[in-house]
């Protein structure tokens, strides 16, 4: 099962990337970050720049869930020996990058 392996690999190190990330995130922030932003643009409510690590928490839950869901369909569909990645899996990459690049920039509105 190579290709679930290579599946399963993509997905951690995207969430070990995302957890690197907000760790520099943390070390360049203030002590207060914005937590939210009103309809006018307006930030009113600040907290604590560890609220930061929030982010990669729920994208590593949300990757081991598509992992776990990839993994039941492919058990299901009895395609479990299959050797390459199939394209309801290339979905879910797609998915979680831009799941990725959405928590990336909003951690940076965040700290600015």
């Amino acid at each position: 099962m190579k290709s679930m392996l290579k599946f399963k690999t993509f997905c951690r190190s995207a969430y070990v990337l995302l957890y690197v990330i907000t760790l520099a995130f943390i070390s360049i922030s203030p002590k207060t970050i914005t937590t939210h932003i009103n309809g006018n643009g307006i930030a009113d409510a600040h907290g604590s720049r560890v609220l930061l690590l929030l982010a990669p928490l729920l994208y590593s839950i949300v990757a081991e869930l598509v992992i776990h869901a990839t993994k039941r369909r492919r058990i299901q569909a009895g395609l479990r020996d299959v050797n390459f990645i199939l394209a309801s899996e290339y979905r879910w990459i797609g998915a979680l990058i831009v799941i990725f690049v959405v928590f990336v920039i909003m951690m940076w509105i965040q700290i600015n």
